[in-house]
């Protein structure tokens, strides 16, 4: 298709970088458009729902959310496919990536909206994206105009934690499974530069995402650079990736990133998305259960329906796949096989 794309997104949102680091890696042409107060009236006569990120196609398509985004770009750009042919590799990297985009945000917007410090800075980024630049250039008016709005963003997102899931009793878990993530990441991408080998997956760009604006909150940032230090580099590398070669094998890749499977998708993500799901199913108006010894209690919201929504999604591909030998015994291995039935 000849024509260029344009990406309406926001730095501070996970899932629009996600998708235009894979736009970049694709050389799909495209703009990159900041969502702010000027483009409010053109984006809001696209956007079908209030969310970023949008992609307005040259043909005049609209499309939002990110994985359906990358998956109708692969079927019109087939050149360097970000989900792998192998099927075993390809299921996993669709269930790496679900675990990042219904999972991983969980990280994010708790550090982000958690902590003081991190809520005051980007409060203060949001601010300058939608206070008018003719009062940002008035001096005795700036000051009081971006502080208030900034305010604004504050109160508002710091009272919403709760729609990702994150309170009291949920977020020690979720610190935990952060330093776990980042811990079994780092250790996994010493030896190559992406998580499925020498190319970039569907894996990469949805978890890159979180951590990317984790790391550019100060809480989290001192996280990875006490912890893991080494994984700036994969950091930096997926603001603009490029192809290095081929995906790995499973037997090449399974020393290091079966112990991510297991403990952070396996003992933390299913059982969660599991519980989620039979919450929504059956109208419940909270999600109770035990994860790794602690409670894990939050309410039912529209984000959490939206997770079951994108599960089924997964499980259409899985079944697709599920025949194929490899996939079915490192499942099993994985401790994954048992929450894929249900």
């Amino acid at each position: 298709m000849i024509g260029k794309y344009s990406i309406y997104g926001n730095e501070l949102s996970p899932y629009s970088v996600k998708v235009r680091s894979y736009f970049r890696y694709k050389k799909i042409e495209h703009e990159w458009i900041e969502r702010n107060l000027k483009n409010q009236k053109a984006f809001s006569k696209l956007a079908k729902i209030q969310i970023i990120p949008l992609v307005h196609c040259p043909d005049g398509e609209v499309l939002q959310d990110s994985t359906p985004i990358i998956l109708k770009m692969e079927e019109e750009f087939k050149n360097k496919p970000v989900v792998p042919e192998d099927p075993a590799l390809a299921f996993l990297s669709r269930l790496v990536e679900e675990y990042a985009d219904e999972w991983a945000v969980k990280h994010m917007c708790h550090y982000r909206w958690h902590y003081e410090e991190n809520l005051d800075a980007a409060g203060k980024r949001f601010a300058k994206l939608f206070v008018p630049e003719i009062i940002q250039h008035v001096f005795w008016l700036r000051t009081f105009a971006l502080n208030k709005a900034a305010n604004a963003f504050k109160a508002r997102m710091s009272k919403r934690l709760w729609v990702v899931g994150s309170n009291d009793v949920t977020g020690i878990s979720i610190e935990e499974s952060f330093k776990n993530l980042i811990g079994f990441l780092d250790k996994h991408l010493e030896t190559r530069p992406y998580i499925f080998g020498n190319r970039p997956s569907i894996a990469d760009f949805a978890l890159w995402g979180h951590i990317y604006n984790a790391n550019n909150d100060v809480t989290a940032h001192q996280l990875i650079q006490k912890r893991v230090p080494k994984l700036n580099d994969w950091i930096e590398r997926m603001i603009d990736p490029e192809e290095m070669g081929d995906f790995e094998t499973w037997n090449d890749l399974k020393p290091t990133l079966l112990p991510l499977i297991k403990e952070e998708i396996a003992e933390t993500f299913l059982p969660w998305v599991t519980a989620n799901n039979d919450a929504v199913k059956n109208n419940k108006d909270e999600v109770s259960i035990t994860l790794k010894g602690r409670p894990f209690e939050h309410k039912v919201t529209s984000v959490q329906k939206f997770h079951a929504k994108s599960f089924k999604l997964l499980m259409e591909h899985y079944a697709s796949v599920s025949q194929d030998q490899e996939l079915e015994e490192l499942l099993v291995e994985a401790g994954v096989k048992r929450y894929l039935n249900a």
